[in-house]
């Protein structure tokens, strides 16, 4: 495997966007007048940032550009080879304003920078399955989300760790309840007689949806920059745990 001569997630993405020619995205088309226009990266990027700023054109970079980044998506998820480069691309395009949150938020509260830069690139991927191209404020709504998501892991690292509930008081009314209100729980294969054969994990929605997005994070080659903090490293499936209320039946 090939070193990555960079520590942070944004420098990677550039030198992949704008050196790597196999993952070069194409020529961007946006309409202008009526008429359509191409763009390469570098100048959808300035139409963009650039003062004055178009407001009309930058919408339509946007929205481009996030057409054809949920299409590369789509053709991941279904294994295609015809994947493009533009999820990296709109990562691209925003990383003037991730970079400025990164530092910002950093030297504010004292996060790791990497850590935010991991974060709010997660933050576009993640947004980028939700938003409609359609939205002539999409664009503004990635930064928005990529901008709130920096700070509040900031913040989070700064004050070292997230509020929970009392977990004493949650013991003793789970005490207080009747027996049919228990849980129980099943665990297959059993544990052995040193403990369980592996770490416990347990599973939702929201660490289906990471999975995803690791997966995505494979294809595009950047697993092993892309990742969240404080998230425990997933092992090989050994078996299985499930919970149901006592009372009700096998």
């Amino acid at each position: 495997m090939a070193l990555i001569p960079y520590n942070s997630v944004l420098d990677v993405i550039h030198a992949r966007v704008t050196s790597a020619a196999h993952l070069r995205p194409g020529a961007l088309p946006v309409e202008v007048g009526g008429e359509t226009v191409h763009l390469d990266l570098p100048q959808a990027r300035a139409a963009l940032y650039e003062q004055p700023v178009d407001e009309a054109l930058r919408n339509e970079v946007w929205r481009g550009a996030v057409a054809l980044a949920q299409h590369d998506a789509l053709a991941a998820a279904i294994g295609s080879t015809e994947v493009t480069g533009w999820v990296e691309a709109v990562v691209w395009l925003a990383l003037p304003h991730l970079g400025r949150i990164a530092r910002q938020a950093s030297a504010r509260l004292g996060a790791d920078r990497r850590d935010v830069e991991s974060e709010v690139t997660l933050a576009i991927v993640e947004r980028l399955a939700e938003v409609s191209a359609d939205d002539p404020d999409v664009g503004m709504d990635l930064l928005r989300t990529a901008g709130r998501r920096g700070w509040e892991f900031a913040r989070r690292s700064a004050s070292g760790g997230q509020p929970v509930e009392d977990i004493v008081a949650v013991a003793d009314a789970r005490t207080a309840e009747s027996a049919e209100d228990f849980w129980e729980l099943t665990i297959t294969p059993p544990d052995r007689v040193d403990g369980l054969a592996a770490p416990l994990r347990l599973t939702s929605r929201s660490t289906v949806e990471g999975a995803r997005l690791s997966e995505l994070a494979d294809h595009l080659g950047l697993r092993e920059v892309v990742h969240r903090a404080h998230r425990p490293h997933r092992g090989p499936r050994l078996g299985s745990l499930s919970l149901r209320s006592a009372g009700v039946g096998r």
